[in-house]
């Protein structure tokens, strides 16, 4: 049941510009529709000098206005799309000719928000504002805009520091990355050496065991030639001592 909702907690507060229509004031129209207490919202308007307007809403009111609407679902259900209405920008504040041949702002006007195009739109009735109580409805939404402001504000410090942050891990990351991208490159340049050097060993290898083989061929060819002269020697004392006996 609608009663069962808290007000505060489903709807919280919203603030924005309405556009007067049918209204000859130069300055802008600002409203705020809040959860005054658990069972009643809240709608004021105000040109933030001489002229205001308001409606308390209980949640009987609330039942008849969801019934006008014609949005069916559950109660949150509705209170969604009347905050989302008021969110929207597209409000309105109209008031009826004949007000306006008695007096300006006089009497009452009416809030008109529509979500998006096409979809029902959101009416409620305000009655103006007199006296002391324009200085309080004034106050109520200066401040409220005060609060607005000083919320985005720290929510945008927040996200800046958040960013920063972000930067700074990034930076990290980056340094990191490019630490690991030189040892990865060392790496690939050791493997490479390594792969080379089993060749160049083999070369050297082949090419000294040449250098010795020629060695010992030519130690061959010397120790042939000495023994062919050591044997031509002998022979020859051999004939000398043959001719030596054939004398005697």
């Amino acid at each position: 049941m609608a009663a069962a909702v808290d007000l505060e907690d489903a709807f919280g507060a919203v603030v924005g510009e309405a556009k007067p229509e049918g209204h000859p004031s130069p300055r802008p129209i600002l409203f705020r529709a809040h959860a005054r207490s658990a069972a009643a919202l809240r709608v004021a308007a105000t040109d933030c000098h001489s002229l205001a307007w308001d409606s308390s809403l209980s949640i009987s009111d609330l039942d008849d206005l969801r019934d006008d609407v014609g949005i069916g679902g559950s109660w949150s259900d509705f209170l969604d799309y009347l905050k989302s209405s008021l969110s929207s920008g597209e409000v309105k504040l109209l008031f009826a000719a004949d007000q306006l041949r008695k007096s300006p702002g006089r009497d009452c006007a009416k809030l008109v928000a529509t979500k998006a195009k096409g979809l029902p739109r959101i009416a409620i009735s305000l009655q103006r504002v007199t006296g002391a109580a324009v200085s309080d409805v004034v106050a109520e939404i200066s401040l409220a805009l005060y609060a607005a402001y000083r919320t985005t504000l720290e929510s945008a410090s927040r996200e800046q520091e958040r960013m920063s942050q972000l930067m700074v891990s990034l930076s990290s990351e980056r340094e990191k990355n490019e630490i690991m991208q030189k040892q990865l490159e060392a790496v690939s340049f050791l493997d490479r050496r390594k792969a080379t050097k089993p060749k160049l060993i083999a070369d050297e290898v082949s090419s000294v065991s040449g250098v010795t083989l020629g060695s010992e061929q030519v130690t061959a060819h010397v120790e042939q030639q000495i023994s062919g002269q050591g044997r031509e020697e002998l022979c020859c004392k051999i004939m000398r001592t043959m001719r030596t006996i054939d004398k005697i």
